[in-house]
């Protein structure tokens, strides 16, 4: 019996530790520490490569009030013509955390295009317990989205 009850132990530190602890009620609907957003990887590389890629200062833009940075001048223009298209959802906070009604950073490393829209997680584990039931957890993380904006609209900081 020793064996299950390790098991039942491991994955509830597991379940506790997917996220971490909701660390902020933004002050802005985008995760952009200082400015920067998705933690200078390309969002439309995501798209288009399949991959998470790291953009450059040099091929950069602004989307409400973050700076997104790209590989090449190719993601840029694609970007601009067509923000909504690339930027993360929940405004590149954890995807995971935000159904269970939590605000967390993200790994740009941990992340799922789903019907053309990217999501960010904070680390594997949460990419993990998310992707058990990703279509649950995104009406779950929309609604909970939804009220935060409302919250953050209604009592800037």
């Amino acid at each position: 019996m020793k064996g299950p009850r390790i098991f039942v132990a491991a994955a509830g530190l597991l379940l506790l530790t997917a996220c971490g602890k909701s660390y902020v009620t933004p002050d802005t609907l985008v995760n952009a520490p200082e400015g920067l957003a998705v933690k200078g990887y390309d969002p439309v590389a995501y798209h288009r490569q399949a991959k998470a890629v790291k953009g450059s200062p040099r091929y950069q833009s602004t989307f409400e009030g973050a700076a997104y940075q790209f590989t090449n001048a190719n993601n840029q223009r694609a970007f601009d013509t067509e923000p909504l298209r690339f930027i993360p959802a929940y405004g590149g906070y954890c995807a995971y955390a935000m159904s269970n009604g939590d605000v967390v950073d993200i790994n740009p490393r941990n992340w799922a295009i789903v019907d053309g829209q990217l999501y960010l997680n904070a680390n594997i584990f949460a990419q993990a317990l998310w992707s058990l039931d990703r279509r649950g957890k995104i009406i779950k993380a929309n609604s909970q989205w939804q009220q935060l904006q409302a919250n953050v609209r209604l009592n800037p900081r």
